[in-house]
């Protein structure tokens, strides 16, 4: 991976955090929403050690649980047994279920998600269908750790935002939507679903899911809405659909046509012209829209104050 193509995907990864916390990786990894933890000052030489069998320095993990106030227990100590004892999963399960205060719940929450597996799966989409508005939050964050090559996950999500509802909430259950490699045909419902939400007439929900289409699909369907997303008079849409053509493969003389037009028109925002100036890059230019981009660049370089 080459520096712009690696800066390319930071900035569409910035951009879905600025509106829900989501970020773009061709196979996603599972991500942990983990709560802040404290470590002791007097367990240094435990960390040490405990880095020492294997754990990673720089983990997305606290190194030390509290659960509540009680004595620091070692995450890891705790994750691998949770792993390998069903009966001390089913009390984690429980607890979490169970658990009122907001710090113990965080800090389990990021520890069933780093164990994961099937019987969390199971109680995360169990979660996930109550009609207690707590419970469903609960489960779709447990949800977060899994790809969208589980078939279940995917129409979980899909079953939700067809629901229709709260645009924020929709949107952060678009922001769910992870790319992942799946067959066409299994692909096709996120495809669809996207699709019809990047036409919604909430603004913030119409900027989540360009974004996400533009991950999932290069048809000239997607090509259509991102052209279309580009001249939206929502900036964030405009944002997102930017994003989005610079981390997918859509390239087409009228995307490049509305990025030469926001690059080279003074009334467009800096931020706006900063990046179809970026995007412009994986185009290809003729001399006269060269000129164009040499001199949104050098106003871009000169509105960052990189200039010379």
């Amino acid at each position: 991976m080459n520096f712009k193509h690696a800066l390319s995907i930071a900035v569409v990864s910035a951009v879905a955090g600025a509106f829900a916390g989501g970020a773009y990786v061709a196979h996603r990894a599972p991500t942990v929403r983990a709560a802040s933890a404290t470590k002791p000052p007097a367990a240094d030489s435990d960390a040490n050690a405990h880095r020492a069998n294997g754990a990673q320095p720089h983990s997305p993990y606290p190194d030390y649980l509290s659960l509540g106030g009680a004595a620091p227990v070692s995450f890891e100590s705790l994750r691998q047994r949770a792993s390998r004892d069903p009966a001390f999963l089913q009390s984690l399960l429980q607890r979490f279920r169970n658990e009122t205060d907001p710090a113990a719940r965080g800090e389990l929450l990021s520890l069933l998600n780093a164990v994961s597996g099937e019987d969390v799966l199971r109680f995360a989409l169990s979660l996930s269908a109550s009609t207690r508005a707590q419970d469903e939050r609960d489960g779709l964050a447990l949800l977060s750790a899994y790809s969208m090559d589980r078939a279940e996950v995917r129409q979980t999500l899909l079953a939700k935002l067809g629901q229709g509802g709260d645009p924020q909430h929709r949107s952060e259950l678009v922001a769910m939507l992870t790319p992942a490699t799946l067959p066409s045909e299994d692909a096709a419902p996120v495809v669809a679903q996207l699709a019809a939400l990047a036409r919604d007439p909430d603004p913030t929900l119409r900027a989540q899911a360009v974004l996400q289409l533009a991950q999932w699909d290069d048809s000239e369907q997607t090509e259509d809405l991102l052209h279309r997303a580009i001249l939206d008079p929502s900036a964030p849409v405009r944002a997102s659909a930017i994003a989005g053509v610079q981390g997918s493969r859509l390239r087409s003389d009228r995307l490049k046509e509305a990025l030469l037009d926001i690059a080279a028109d003074p009334a467009s925002s800096a931020a706006d012209r900063g990046a179809a100036t970026f995007a412009l890059q994986d185009f290809r230019l003729n001399r006269a829209e060269y000129a164009i981009w040499r001199r949104a660049q050098a106003q871009a370089d000169a509105d960052s104050g990189e200039g010379g």
